[in-house]
């Protein structure tokens, strides 16, 4: 387990350039999402004192007034984040085969060419294989959230103790958490399989990763939660090492105070980033430590 998790973080050291691949598509399909909700919002706002008050914070006054004045725009946001979101599922989904492609010949010169030829020789069996995986997702939402969630609603109506309602609820949804990182886990080894023994099926591939991620659930596990767990950790710091109050305070006049909130945007916009590549990176490290410990576990 420390040797695969070791070796794939230096494959994901040097498999840097299908980081950034993978990175940069998902940055351009935020774009595409954000760039009407900054022009509507621009629209409405224009250069004015507001929008200068909404670059150091937000405003419910401010989110009100818009609402009231721009109806529709805010259905029409979310239907465009919601299309994007739908797009990104399948369009991620096609990228691990590049990514993964790329780590089998890391110590080659990086190309775009063989990534994206990569990417479309696994992509109609990644889609299949994440048409298994959004099966096996539903089916835990509908057996914790939509079954046992209403069951405890309709059994504990008359209860007088709400302590106990919030214990059990609070136990659906940590299994129900525990039920998404077991199907996470088994489609990261079932992608890995899918990649690395180049013939096998979507079927074959899923089937044979639930085989293997619980004879060794441990040791696959353990691989496959410590990236994890370090980008929730990254997340982590990032929340409390930002000064916020900094951020969010309304500065002093003066001369500076034209150039606080663009620079203080830029700024945070750019850390932000950082903390998004990072994730990426443990992301693909991950996929990098399942790599080690599948190929050297067959």
């Amino acid at each position: 387990m420390r040797v695969a998790l070791r070796q794939g973080f230096s494959l994901a050291r040097r498999a840097r350039p299908a980081i950034w691949v993978l990175y940069l598509v998902n940055l351009g399909l935020a774009a595409v999402a954000a760039i009407p909700i900054y022009r509507g919002i621009l629209r409405f706002t224009g250069y004015s004192l507001m929008s200068r008050q909404l670059a150091s914070g937000f405003s419910l006054d401010w989110f009100i007034d818009f609402s009231h004045n721009s109806p529709g725009s805010l259905d029409r946001y979310a239907a465009l984040i919601s299309i994007i979101g739908l797009v990104s599922i399948p369009l991620n989904a096609i990228l691990a085969g590049g990514v993964l492609g790329h780590l089998r010949q890391v110590d080659t010169p990086f190309s775009l060419g063989a990534f994206f030829q990569d990417t479309g020789r696994y992509a109609w069996r990644l889609l299949r294989l994440m048409f298994l995986g959004l099966v096996c997702y539903w089916i835990v939402f509908r057996v914790f959230r939509q079954g046992l969630d209403h069951f405890i609603a309709d059994a504990s109506y008359d209860w007088q103790s709400d302590r106990t309602v919030f214990a059990l609820r609070l136990g659906v949804n940590l299994a129900m958490l525990l039920g998404l990182c077991l199907v996470n886990l088994v489609m990261d080894y079932a992608r890995v399989r899918l990649v690395l023994e180049d013939g096998s099926s979507a079927v074959e591939a899923f089937l044979a990763s639930c085989g293997f991620a619980f004879r060794r659930f441990r040791r696959a596990s353990a691989v496959y939660a410590l990236p994890a767990l370090a980008g929730v950790a990254l997340l982590g710091l990032y929340w409390l090492l930002t000064p916020w109050a900094f951020i969010n305070s309304p500065g002093e006049h003066g001369a500076f105070e034209n150039y606080r909130a663009p620079l203080t945007v830029a700024l945070l916009f750019v850390i932000q980033q950082a903390v998004m590549f990072g994730r990426y990176w443990l992301r693909v490290a991950a996929w990098a430590s399942e790599w080690s410990y599948y190929s050297a576990s067959r």
